[in-house]
């Protein structure tokens, strides 16, 4: 009776101890931050895409910009940053309610949304905290 008691609670134990290296799993993220502008006015909700130049683009890190025209990227699921690497900058800013839509609109130009025809410059995420040059974004 007490072996099996023991190697129940060495069971649990083993378990308990393999949960953290569940997590470990992802990219190594490295915090991103910056300012989007349009007009010169801040572009509270549009949403900055990091899209991976090389490499894998099964994450594509995100950012929604404040009242303040900051954001700050994510990596879902994996967390807070990005993970190194050079990435396109794409921005796009759909209205708030656009899941009511059927076809909301972009209220920026389709430019800054295609990774082909997007002018703001290509960004390289490195390891540590990366803050990016201001975005300045235009009607045309």
């Amino acid at each position: 009776m007490k072996t099996r008691f023991l190697i129940w609670r060495l069971g649990v134990a083993c378990f308990i101890a393999a949960i953290p290296a569940c997590g470990s799993g992802g990219p190594r993220l490295n915090p991103v931050q910056g300012t989007v502008h349009y007009e010169g006015n801040p572009a509270e909700g549009a949403t900055v895409i990091l899209d991976p130049v090389s490499g894998s683009s099964d994450f594509k890190p995100t950012g929604v910009v404040g009242a303040d025209g900051r954001f700050t990227v994510q990596t879902p699921p994996h967390g807070a940053g990005a993970p190194g690497g050079e990435y396109a900058v794409l921005v796009t800013w759909y209205p708030s309610n656009a899941r009511g839509l059927g076809s909301p609109k972009n209220k920026l130009p389709a430019k800054y949304g295609d990774r082909a025809t997007t002018p703001i410059p290509k960004i390289t995420v490195k390891d540590g905290s990366n803050n990016l040059d201001p975005i300045q974004l235009t009607a045309k």
